[in-house]
């Protein structure tokens, strides 16, 4: 086992000069001090109410360009669907990347990228369709390779199990139910955010845990096609997302 590893809480902690810093131990089982920052909440919520709003009119009846007034109005009544399926989708898919990178003693944290979430606010308001780009888990402490690739299948892994009880649950209840319609569209995002950042190419999770554990990606590749598959007999995509 290599030696502890220090890691810093935020950018705004590391210290300039001095040799004493707060750091916390992962796997080796020294007491870990807290595992955020006021800064990564700040960033979380920003992102996923930004995220939230421009979803909702997306799943309404689409953007303020193209039905006024009334896409507002639907937008509110989609709000509880987007605001949940970024949650489910987005945010645990972030924070599993985060707490198993903290358990190898790595700091990471949440930061949005503003401009991102800003053409994702403007085109989901104006023209009811969302492109988004809101912000990733920043790691740093010289992650090892099977580390980078446990890391990086914890985002998709979260987002098939997810998907896999939406899913079960959306077949039972029906698009005829709210909370169905709900739960199949939780389904949608999880299964969909899954599937992509499982692609190996790029920045992507696919390529880092290809890299690593060929055998661990065909098995979350293989699991997201099943789910998606099933999906796709009775999707559910309200309003005017595509």
């Amino acid at each position: 086992m290599e030696g502890r590893r220090r890691v810093y809480y935020s950018f705004h902690d590391i210290p300039l000069g001095e040799d004493s810093t707060p750091y916390y131990y992962g796997y080796d089982g020294m007491p870990q001090q807290s595992v955020t920052s006021r800064t990564e909440i700040i960033h979380l919520t920003i992102a996923m109410l930004t995220l939230s709003v421009a979803f909702s009119f997306a799943l309404g009846s689409g953007g303020f360009l193209t039905n006024g007034f009334y896409s507002i109005v639907s937008a509110v009544y989609a709000f509880p669907i987007a605001l949940f399926s970024i949650l489910t989708g987005f945010f645990f898919h972030e924070l599993s990347h985060k707490f198993v990178a903290q358990h190898y003693g790595l700091w990471a944290e949440f930061r949005m990228y503003p401009g991102g979430l800003f053409f994702a606010l403007i085109f989901g308001m104006l023209f009811g369709f969302v492109f988004a780009a809101p912000g990733a888990v920043t790691i740093q402490g010289g992650a090892r390779k099977f580390e980078m690739g446990r890391i990086a299948a914890a985002g998709p892994l979260a987002n098939i199990i997810v998907a896999t009880f939406s899913l079960i649950g959306y077949l039972y209840l029906g698009v005829d139910s709210y909370i169905g319609q709900i739960l199949g569209f939780v389904c949608f995002i999880n299964i969909f955010l899954g599937f992509f950042n499982l692609l190996p190419f790029g920045p992507l999770d696919g390529k880092k845990i290809i890299t690593w554990n060929a055998i661990v990606w065909g098995a979350l590749i293989a699991a997201a096609v099943v789910i998606l598959t099933i999906y796709s007999n009775r999707m559910f995509i309200p309003g005017g997302l595509f």
